[in-house]
This record gives C-alpha cells, sequence and structure tokens, in this order.
C-alpha cells in the first residue's frame, strides 16, 4: 500500500505529460533520439561505407556514393493530446439498518479514493446509487464537496447521486432496474460512456437475491450494446467490500463478526471480473478503498488511446519516457502482457493488428506514475524494431 501512496501523491503535484508526435524523414530534429547512436556518417569519396544502424531500430544506414550521407533519420515533433483511459465507478451501497458504520466511513474516506483515482490522469466519473441525506438516523449519505456539489447535490459532469433507497438483499437488481428506469430521477445511463470501463463498487453486509450469472447476463444485455462488453470480453469491474471474512479463500460462507448473511454472488462476480474483495466489518475504509483505488489505476492508469492521425501504423510507433532533467528512454515494445516479467520497460498494444490502447508493463507504469513533471512521448511514423 505504501508504494500506490507514493505513486498517488507525486501524480497529484505533477501528473506526466502525455502526448504524441509524429515523425518523418525531415531534417529538423525534436530533441528525442531516434536511435541510441542513428547510423554513422559514410565516408566521403566515392567508396563512402555504409553506416552502421541505431540501436533502437530507428537509425538508418549510412549511404556509400560519392560524398557519403550521414545516415541519421529525423523526426519532426507535430504534437497532439492524448489521454488516459476513462472509468465510470458506480457505487451502490446497502443502506439497510445495519449499515450505518459502513456507509460513514464511505462518505468519510471517498474524496480521498476519487483525488488519488483522478492524481493519476484517468478521466473519471462517479456515481452513488444510495440514499440521499444529512439524517444518518434514516442510513442517508450526503457526499462532500469537492466530489459531490454543496449541499449533497450532484457535480455534473464528475459526480451524480442516484437517490435511491437500497435494502439488504436487493442491490444487484436494482443496479439493474434504475441504470435504463423510465423515473428520469434514477436513470444513470446517461451518466456512463461507452469508452469508459465500468467500475462497481458494492458496498453491504448481507447477501444478494439474484445470482451471479443473472445479473451478468442482464447487465450484458443493456442497451446500447456493448455498454458493459460481452461475454467473451467484459467492460465491467466488479469490487465487492462484503461479508466474506478477509482471510477467507473465495468462495466462502463465512460471515465477518457483525455481519447479516453471506455474499458468495457478489464474490463470483469480483472473481469472473477481476475485482477485488475486502470485508465490510472493518472499521476503517481508509485502507479499504486505498486498495480498490490501487487495484483501478493498477488496471487502467497505464492505458493510453492509441493515436488516431493518418500518419499512425502498429509498426511505427515508438514509446518514450523523459523524466525531468534526465535523459529520453525508448520503451520497449513486447508483444504481450506475458513478456512484461521478463523485459524492462516494456508496453504492448491491446491487439496488435488493430490497437485501440497502448498499455505499459506494470512496472513501467508505476515508474511513468511516479515521476514528477515527466514526459511519456510517442513517436509517430518511424519503422521501429519488431516487438520481442
Amino acid at each position: 500500500m505504501s508504494s500506490f501512496r507514493a505513486i498517488a501523491a507525486t501524480a497529484v503535484l505533477a501528473p506526466a505529460l502525455l502526448a504524441f508526435v509524429a515523425c518523418g524523414s525531415s531534417a529538423e530534429n525534436n530533441g528525442f533520439p531516434s536511435g541510441t547512436s542513428g547510423g554513422t556518417s559514410g565516408a566521403s569519396g566515392t567508396s563512402g561505407t555504409s553506416g552502421t544502424s541505431g540501436t533502437s531500430g530507428f537509425g538508418t544506414s549510412g549511404a556509400s556514393g560519392t560524398s557519403g550521407t550521414s545516415g541519421m533519420e529525423t523526426c519532426a515533433a507535430t504534437a497532439a493530446n492524448t489521454a488516459k483511459a476513462k472509468v465510470d465507478m458506480i457505487f451502490v451501497i446497502d443502506d439497510s439498518g445495519s449499515m450505518t458504520e459502513e456507509m460513514t466511513q464511505i462518505r468519510t474516506n471517498v474524496n480521498t479514493f476519487a483525488a488519488k483515482i483522478g492524481g493519476v490522469g484517468l478521466d473519471y466519473t462517479v456515481t452513488f446509487i444510495v440514499k440521499r441525506g444529512t439524517n444518518a438516523n434514516q442510513n442517508q449519505i450526503c457526499v462532500p464537496a469537492p466530489l459531490a456539489g454543496a449541499g449533497c447535490a450532484d457535480n455534473p459532469p464528475k459526480f451524480h447521486h442516484v437517490n435511491q433507497d437500497v435494502q439488504s438483499t436487493n442491490s444487484l437488481q436494482l443496479v439493474l432496474s434504475t441504470y435504463d428506469s423510465p423515473n428520469a430521477a434514477l436513470a444513470w445511463n446517461k451518466y456512463v460512456r461507452a469508452d469508459a470501463t465500468k467500475v462497481f463498487i458494492e458496498v453491504t453486509d448481507d447477501d444478494s437475491g439474484m445470482s451471479s450469472a443473472q445479473f451478468d447476463a442482464a447487465l450484458l444485455a443493456k442497451a446500447p450494446a456493448g455498454m458493459f462488453g460481452t461475454a467473451a470480453k467484459r467492460n465491467y469491474i466488479f469490487h465487492s467490500i462484503i461479508s466474506k471474512p478477509f482471510a477467507d479463500a473465495v468462495p466462502s460462507n463465512g460471515i465477518c463478526n457483525g455481519a447479516a448473511g453471506t455474499s458468495v454472488p457478489y464474490q463470483e462476480l469480483s472473481k469472473l471480473t477481476g475485482g477485488i474483495i475486502d470485508e465490510v466489518c472493518k472499521t476503517d475504509y481508509s485502507g479499504v478503498l486505498d486498495n480498490i483505488a490501487k487495484g483501478i489505476v493498477d488496471k487502467l492508469g497505464c492505458e493510453l488511446g492509441y493515436p488516431t492521425s493518418a500518419e499512425a501504423d502498429p509498426t511505427k510507433v515508438a514509446v518514450t519516457f523523459t523524466p525531468k532533467g534526465q535523459a529520453t528512454q525508448t520503451l520497449t515494445q513486447v508483444t504481450d502482457a506475458s513478456k512484461c516479467g521478463m523485459i524492462p520497460n516494456a508496453w504492448y498494444y491491446d491487439d496488435p493488428a488493430k490497437p485501440q490502447k497502448i498499455i505499459l508493463c506494470p512496472s513501467t507504469c508505476t515508474a511513468t506514475n511516479a515521476a514528477p513533471d515527466a514526459k511519456l512521448e510517442a513517436l509517430v511514423g518511424c519503422k521501429g524494431a519488431p516487438p520481442k
């Protein structure tokens, strides 16, 4: 946990600058090396020798000929903005009589949680599904500023509160029914984006009246098609703060001290989607939400949108990282995530044939998020070495 806190702190102060740079064989140099050494100059004269290629794959060979050429390909910098991933987070919170302390913990810690998500550059929104208000005796939540507006108000586009009573076992049913409710005040489909990953955070001390399979099938069927992905490629993650004792293996019918019921359907949804499971009976949720924030950042904070410019060619993109005051490093492209543990300073495409995302390997992501005033850039148009 301490490593994530360091990452978040530096990112809040000075998130890395993200840009795409188009490059070609121009006489103008953008200041970033296209090869470690570039091509060496061919010797002058009628038998000028060939230059050697740069070690990163961007240097070109010096041409032989009557006078020899330098062999250095340069890139003209024409910067275009790019962004990190979009994430829409939906808290669904059991507001039954046994959940007073848990609701207080969510309200107390949610602003710190949101700041950590935003601090690494993620484009995020938060939606609450729970009773809204300031009367703790009626188990209501008033989300404080700066995430919410003054007096429990929405703060669009960043925060919306769906004022819906959620009881012990009906939260999954309510997620589905309120999403596209004919009651505009309850419908939250207008707050989520098709190109964002949806992240649910379930908070309850009881069981579910709906099975995980029923919920998953109904959610994937929601319009527009693909909003939550498909059975082959889900576009949602389900995190659970539930009654399973923290140390128990999944699935568990165990119940933590003070909880009302078992929680197997929620465990199954978290396991299905790669979500985190934590214990609702904990008395301090700062670590609980910190752990979920870390999970979101580790998964989504390492993704950059693929450039959409006409020059973009999957075989002609290089990613560079420049820590403040240090030399630019060309990161190594690998074929897929399985290579991340073997090759340092690496990245890969989500789909090598038709990429939509540039994904940094975990250790690379940690380093870039932790570096204040660093630049993370892509050189577009220069043929690179094949992925390792």
